[in-house]
């Protein structure tokens, strides 16, 4: 499960590549995309209208404003010359495990807890992206930075990273959109994690740094599998997992986006009787108010990137504000075999 966002002085770009595993390192790249947007340049201050001119001030560099956001993330600054990943602010992890539960909360899904024990890993795995520019879930020892504790996490964690003289900024919900959306990818393993009911536990790394030549980096590492210890079966989980579903934030879901659907066949692990449902013959029908829109791009798998059966399409036409009935017949292995449900785009 890998997104990468590299950039150059004066354009950002972001490709996206999705892969992802069902209890192992499994790792299958994806067709890259490529976004471009342009950031804003500091504005030259007016002048002052008075017989002595006002002093001009000096705007503040836009690395140094760039730097002292990621400063705020950590109590231990990370340092890439003495391979050091710093101290994340507890702060900061209580908002991705917030904003990780609020979406969960969108499918009815149970909420995970934070897990400490995989911190450390999760940190080193963010380091090693962060420092070599590059995203694997198998990085090679010969990178700078490597470390055995990195590599497990990175085999075990959704990823991803961003780099270059123009880079951004980007909070932990931004990092939550860009995993959900994919960029339009149809590899959607990362999402099919964040929204697996029997997650159970999370653990979160980040590294985000000026790097010694001058450039931005900055990585992320979300665990979604293989805790110490290991995760109990949730109490409840609802009959299937849709998105998007209900009212759903447009930061959350691209109108461009693969929509995708799974059946919760069984109840106590993502394997089991989920993996023997199938959408082999099934037929979706997304209807509006002025009539059904054409489906297109439809696949389905039973790899276990969180739950081992999934659906997923596109729908051409759709329009924020609007709601729209799902409708998916002909499932077969599954409780029934027809399911609908409603979804809005919101703002």
């Amino acid at each position: 499960m890998q997104i990468a966002r590299t950039s150059a002085a004066t354009a950002l770009l972001i490709a996206l590549a999705g892969c992802g595993g069902g209890g192992g390192d499994t790792s299958t790249a994806g067709t890259p995309v490529a976004v471009v947007t342009t950031p804003t340049g500091t504005p030259t201050p007016s002048a002052t209208p008075t017989p002595t001119p006002a002093p001009t001030p000096t705007p503040t560099p836009a690395p140094t404003s760039w730097a002292a956001a990621a400063g705020a993330l950590y109590d231990v600054a990370p340092d890439a010359a003495t391979c050091r990943a710093g101290t994340l602010k507890a702060s900061v992890k209580a908002d991705f495990l917030a904003k990780l539960n609020a979406i969960r909360a969108l499918h009815q899904l149970p909420a995970v807890t934070y897990s400490d024990t995989e911190d450390t890993q999760e940190a080193d795995s963010s380091l090693m992206m962060a420092v070599n520019k590059q995203l694997s879930h198998t990085p090679p020892t010969s990178w700078t930075c490597y470390s055995a504790s990195g590599a497990t996490a990175a085999g075990s964690s959704n990823l991803i990273g961003g780099w270059g003289n123009g880079l951004g900024f980007d909070s932990e919900d931004d990092y939550l959109g860009l995993w959900l959306t994919e960029g339009g990818s149809a590899s959607i393993g990362h999402r099919r994690w964040i929204l697996n009911p029997f997650l159970g536990k999370t653990s979160y790394g980040r590294v985000t740094l000026v790097l010694p030549d001058g450039s931005r980096a900055s990585a992320a590492s979300m665990r979604v599998f293989n805790f110490t210890g290991g995760i109990a079966a949730p109490a409840s989980v609802p009959g299937y997992v849709a998105y998007p579903s209900g009212d759903y934030p447009a930061r959350y879901f691209s109108l461009s986006s693969y929509l995708s659907f799974s059946v919760i066949a069984g109840t106590t692990s993502t394997f089991g009787a989920n993996a023997n449902v199938r959408f082999t013959n099934a037929t979706i029908t997304v209807t509006g108010p002025s009539g059904t829109l054409a489906v297109t791009d439809v696949s389905s798998d039973n790899e276990g990137y969180g739950v081992a059966n999934n659906i997923q399409w596109r729908v051409t036409g759709l329009q924020a504000g609007v709601r729209y009935t799902v409708r998916i017949a002909g499932v077969t292995g599954a409780p029934q075999s027809e399911y609908s449900y409603m979804f809005r785009v919101v703002s």
